[in-house]
């Protein structure tokens, strides 16, 4: 009963009372701190996270061991990537991470199909996640192709900035260079340009957007 009026209170407008119902009967809502890793690339997953509060970030690693950020998600919404695990292979190919204290709704991956196919506001829901996963995906190739890399800075910055509600970034040169593929040398170099121009003010691991 707990669990169901926290749904309710959490997801009620965009799912219907008996979808809230089967999500409170067979899903586990649990607290999870900052830079817990919920998923692991190369996990079997069991079940699909929907964040209910805090900000998550979805991790793509590469063979050389360094962190890309494909996406954040922040509350109602879950990863697209654990979503095409149910029609495919169980195995992750991503890492989903906590990256502030939230709450997680974790739903059982075999139950999916049965959600699908009885839910409405289910199938909605997952094609919205979808719909919304390409449209940052389509945004990203846009700046790769069309935007200087200080552009492209600048608009990761805004980004990381609304995903985690604060103008102060908690980051290193080096993450940033990792997600942009490219080298920190140019990352610090165009952060002190953009620094100069007055939209940003660089601390020790920290960057505070001005605007």
């Amino acid at each position: 009963m707990e669990n169901l009026k926290k749904l309710e209170k959490k997801l009620g407008d965009i799912f219907s009372e008996k979808l809230l119902e089967k999500l409170a009967e067979h899903g586990r809502i649990v607290q999870v701190e900052a830079n817990t890793q919920v998923i692991a690339r190369g996990d079997e997953v069991t079940d699909i996270p929907i964040v209910l509060s805090g900000t998550a970030k979805v991790v793509r690693t590469d063979d050389k061991g360094e962190e890309h950020i494909l996406f954040y998600l922040n509350e109602k919404e879950a990863c697209t990537a654990t979503f095409s695990i149910c029609a495919t292979t169980k195995k992750s190919e991503i890492d989903f991470m906590m990256e502030t204290d939230g709450e997680l709704l974790l739903y059982p991956v075999r139950l999916m199909d049965y959600l699908t196919k009885e839910f409405p506001s289910w199938r909605y829901y997952v094609c919205r996640n979808y719909n919304n996963r390409m449209k940052e995906f389509l945004d990203t190739m846009d700046s790769i192709v069309f935007m200087k890399m200080d552009q492209r800075i600048l608009k990761y910055l805004i980004k990381a900035s609304k995903a985690l509600h604060t103008k102060i970034i908690t980051i290193t040169h080096q993450e940033i260079a990792n997600d942009l593929s490219t080298s920190r040398v140019v990352v610090s170099r165009l952060l002190k340009q953009l620094e100069h121009e007055g939209k940003i003010k660089l601390y020790r691991n920290r960057i505070e957007l001005l605007f």
